[in-house]
């Protein structure tokens, strides 16, 4: 018995089996990719000092799998004999699913290096502001790729996408300028994140004159504990527009001075002796650079001597600054070095009675 098939049914049975072998060819292709990330890239990364790239093809590995069969079929439905309208909607939904598919690629990729990012940098510089701007920075991220992956879905169906980018920046306008000031801020504790001028746990002295010691690094504002134990609350564009000092960057040496008038008719060269063993005497003081007293005014009723020395660590500056202070006290008296009041005479004239 003998089947008669038409030219038109021949033609669709070829064109499906082509989309089928396609469709097959395409699926091996996506298991081949797979399977040679899984093998021979995965073995290739495990011998690297970071387990970033182990993570990041771990994250990109489905999602190719995925590409490569959505190919396939965007393939197999343009190789058939179908009606334009049904081909046109085919076509629509796979590279719908493929930007779909291209933008979690891109998102899990992003996410991978956030989180090393987060484990490896954040842990070593225990820096708050960072650990407060990263889940920020992922939403912003994700919303980018979001609107990106929908621009593009958006231009290749033929619609207008200038108008939706006229939305989107008249409304970024008001937003910003309603929230002004939160944004600055906000921008200034990215800087912050990005400049390091200073640390957590640094001590800094302000252009105001408060010193203290850095708690916090927040988005909007940073905590410093002043040597009363308050909370001082400086809004970040204060720190990034002005001057601050850090007392503990590069390190930790700081610089103490000692100021102390001397009787006009000491001997000189015997205070700067006493205060030069004193300082030297002291464990925590550095021998290099080594301290050193400079005679450098006269005042109203005394001699002023300066003396500059170098500890260690800042955070013992005003400790060791009291220990010199009263050994000098008590060695100037021992010595007969006195250290004058300031001493008013008042003359009074008499009138002459006429």
């Amino acid at each position: 018995m003998q089947i008669d098939i038409s030219p038109k049914t021949e033609l669709w049975l070829k064109e499906s089996l082509i989309s089928l072998a396609i469709l097959v060819g395409f699926w091996l292709a996506a298991k081949f990719v797979q399977y040679f990330l899984a093998r021979w890239v995965s073995v290739f990364t495990k011998h690297t000092e970071t387990k970033l790239d182990d993570k990041i093809v771990e994250a990109v590995k489905r999602p190719i799998y995925y590409i490569v069969l959505l190919s396939g079929v965007y393939l197999a439905i343009s190789n058939q004999p179908l009606p334009p309208k049904v081909k046109a909607i085919g076509d629509g939904i796979v590279y719908v699913l493929g930007v779909g598919i291209a933008v979690m690629m891109v998102y899990r990729i992003v996410n991978v290096f956030l989180e090393w990012y987060t484990h490896n940098v954040t842990k070593k510089t225990d820096s708050q502001l960072e650990k407060e701007f990263l889940p920020l920075i992922e939403k912003l991220i994700f919303i980018f790729i979001f609107i990106t992956g929908l621009i593009i879905v958006l231009k290749h169906f033929d619609y207008d996408i200038l108008s939706l980018v006229t939305a989107l920046g008249v409304t970024s306008l008001a937003i910003g300028l309603a929230a002004k000031d939160t944004l600055a801020n906000m921008i200034s504790g990215f800087t912050l994140m990005i400049d390091r001028p200073f640390r957590v746990g640094d001590r800094v002295q302000l252009v105001s004159g408060e010193v203290g010691d850095v708690v916090e690094i927040g988005i909007r504002s940073t905590k410093i504990k002043t040597m009363d134990s308050n909370a001082l609350v400086v809004p970040n564009t204060e720190l990034v527009n002005t001057k601050v000092i850090n007392q503990c960057y590069p390190d930790k040496t700081i610089r103490g001075r000692v100021k102390v008038g001397i009787a006009c008719n000491s001997d000189v060269d015997k205070a700067k002796k006493i205060m030069l063993d004193i300082a030297a005497s002291n464990k925590k003081v550095l021998n290099n650079p080594a301290p050193i007293v400079l005679f450098t005014e006269f005042g109203d009723s005394t001699l002023i001597l300066q003396m500059f020395y170098w500890i260690e660590n800042c955070f013992d500056l005003f400790i060791i600054q009291d220990e010199i202070n009263s050994q000098i006290k008590k060695r100037f008296e021992q010595g007969g070095i006195e250290i004058p009041y300031p001493v008013r005479t008042i003359y009074v004239k008499e009138a002459k009675l006429q």
